[in-house]
Formats: C-alpha cells, structure tokens, sequence
C-alpha cells in the first residue's frame, strides 16, 4: 500500500509528510461483509497476542466480516473465529477495495 500523500511504499506509518494524518482501521469498526488485510496486531498484553496468534490472525491474512455483533465473527479461509471487543481493536487492518 502507497502512501497517499507521497507515495512512498512505506505506507503512512513510514511517510514523512502524511504520518500525522493516517487514521488506521481496526478490525472492531469493521461492519458485516466487509473485507479486509490484516497489517499488524496492536495487542496490550502477551497474553492477548498469543491468542491472536493462536486463532490465526498474523499480518498479511485476508478476512471477511460475518457479524459484528453480539461478538465480533470473521472468516479466514474455510474457518470462522469469534472475539471479543478487546482483541479485535487490537488487530489494525486494511479495508479491502476502499
């Protein structure tokens, strides 16, 4: 993903001109039926990472929003997984076409 202000492949972590302006997505305000990559896991604890990592959900994995609520369910490939409000703002993603 380019940079949208300077089109560096760094995205706008890494930019320079655009890096106070970047609004990352988390997977906790995605809606039903969205798509989405996942760029990193923002875990709070050791202990919510390994359980990130336990469930699949690395950097670079494509995911589709079942349902958001009453738990958040997202499909990776042929597998569903269900979190909890916590664990899913800790996985920043990137919305897939937009």
């Amino acid at each position: 993903m380019n940079c949208s202000m300077c089109g560096s492949s760094a995205g706008c972590q890494g930019c320079p001109i655009g890096a106070g302006f970047y609004l990352p997505h988390t997977l906790d305000t995605l809606r039903s039926g969205q798509r989405a990559t996942i760029q990193r896991l923002a875990a709070a604890s050791g202990s919510a990472l390994r359980k990130l990592l336990a469930l699949g959900l690395l950097p670079g994995v494509e995911l589709e929003v079942e349902r958001s609520w009453p738990a958040m369910v997202v499909r990776l490939g042929n597998a569903s997984v269900a979190l909890d409000e916590a664990l899913a703002g800790a996985v920043v993603v990137s919305i897939d076409g937009g």
